[in-house]
């Protein structure tokens, strides 16, 4: 192998769940009870390896809801050989709850136990592929807005419209081996009703991708939270036809639409350079304030272990137990960020709302919010700069939500005169989650600044 050039593999394995089982498939997202009834395309663990030489990093996305860091680091445990693996997944709700939280009712586990190990060993094997298939290859970053792409259905509207995409060229011919795609929505263009398995329109950007590059694509959500969805009043096709959502037509013109729109982007491609590689991550607890997901570990519909919060990120008490029951808990998490040469790419373990990418927080805040006095947290485009960098959202983890403290909305009156609460932080463990995780990047951020080898 090369020292201080890039290797590259990518590839992928179906993980679609049975649905014709002698078990009800129970489909993550929007409200329990929804079981699926068919199949419509196959879900997939997609993944790439890379290597500058001297550290291996394997990026692996699955079309999931979620995946928890626990089961992350049994995936970990099993690659001894990788030195970093993330574990993304696109967030897609037409698939199986590998979470808990979606089951036949709110107080009965959604989850398939084998089916989660099944994944796990999926995952495994793919990466050792991966491995074993290495090649140099030449890089180039490319990005677009399409702000026509995103809909914000929480007020203040502020969105991340910015699709970024890294292509992988085969030193050999030149020909395209593989891209890793940003994208900037919910996959959830075909809505609550639906009982047909589907990675929604992400499968139509990796069809459509296919026909541009000719290449297999890793695809991964960005600053997904606030609510961020494709447009609610449609989509227009390749025949120039308004589609609406909840159908599979609607799924495939946006998904083309992304894929397209990345192909134009890399009309005007920039190449860059991946070397060396720098791992910087942090595991960090975060309290667990949401009474839902409380309620919900309390019946052990959600299964995870959880520790006593201390009041400090850094470290964590004893494992909450029947016997040992403090009023606050916390889960452990973790923050990421790999710098790759000149590109950097953020781990980020939930749905990040866009406005902690540019900044965009209101201040002075509405008079209503909960903490209007809350400090600005640091925001992405402030800590990263003009450097090159893709979003990996909901990186080994799916904690929720993850909102600028100042944008809490819980108690009343509530903010921009409405009546009741927003949408969001019913799925966020606590308004102190915000802060947390971008404290955490800027920490690493800084340490990315220091030469290597420094602490």
């Amino acid at each position: 192998m090369l020292a201080d050039s890039v290797q590259f593999s990518i590839g992928s394995a179906e993980i679609t769940p049975d649905v014709q089982g002698p078990k009800p498939v129970w489909m993550a997202g929007y409200y329990p009870g929804r079981a699926a009834t068919s199949v419509h395309d196959p879900l997939f663990a997609r993944g790439m390896l890379l290597s500058d030489g001297h550290c291996k990093i394997a990026i692996v996305s699955l079309d999931l809801i979620g995946w928890s860091y626990p089961s992350t680091l049994t995936i970990r445990q099993q690659l001894p050989e990788i030195d970093y693996v993330v574990i993304c997944s696109t967030h897609n709700h037409e698939g199986p709850d590998t979470i808990g939280i979606w089951g036949e009712s709110f107080i009965k586990r959604g989850v398939d136990e084998k089916y989660n190990e099944r994944v796990e060993e999926t995952v495994v094997q793919l990466v050792k592929q991966l491995d074993s298939t290495l090649q140099p290859v030449s890089v180039e970053f490319a990005k677009v807005n399409r702000p026509d792409l995103v809909h914000d259905t929480r007020q203040p509207i502020v969105i991340d419209a910015t699709i970024r995409a890294i292509r992988f060229r085969s030193q050999v011919d030149g020909s395209t081996l593989g891209l890793l795609v940003q994208g900037t929505t919910h996959p959830e263009s075909l809505g609550a009703r639906n009982t047909a398995i589907t990675a929604d329109f992400p499968c139509f950007t990796h069809k459509r991708l296919k026909q541009h590059f000719d290449c297999p694509t890793v695809y991964v959500s960005g600053a997904i939270g606030g609510l961020m969805t494709p447009p609610a009043n449609g989509i227009v096709d390749e025949q120039a036809a308004a589609v609406r959502l909840t159908t599979f037509k609607y799924a495939e013109a946006y998904g083309n639409t992304v894929a397209d729109a990345v192909a134009e982007a890399f009309k005007t491609g920039q190449p860059v350079d991946l070397t060396p590689f720098r791992i910087f991550r942090k595991e960090i607890a975060i309290p667990i304030d949401n009474p839902l997901y409380r309620l919900a570990r309390s019946l052990n519909v959600i299964r995870r272990v959880s520790y006593e919060w201390t009041g400090q990120p850094e470290s964590w008490g004893k494992q909450v137990t029947r016997e040992f029951r403090p009023d606050r808990a916390a889960a452990v998490t973790e923050v990421s960020l790999l710098q790759l040469g000149e590109v950097k790419l953020l781990g980020i373990p939930g749905e990040l709302y866009p406005e902690l990418v540019a900044g965009q927080i209101p201040n002075p805040p509405d008079q209503h919010v909960d903490f209007p006095a809350a400090p600005l947290e640091p925001n992405v485009d402030q800590l990263v700069g003009d450097e090159p960098y893709l979003m990996l959202g909901l990186a080994n983890d799916e904690i929720g939500y993850i909102l600028p403290k100042r944008q809490w909305d819980r108690e009343p009156p509530y903010a921009y005169g409405r009546a009741a609460s927003q949408y969001g932080e019913i799925n966020s463990c606590s308004y102190e989650v915000g802060p947390i995780i971008m404290d955490t990047f800027a920490e690493l951020c800084q340490r990315a600044e220091l030469p290597a080898g420094e602490p």
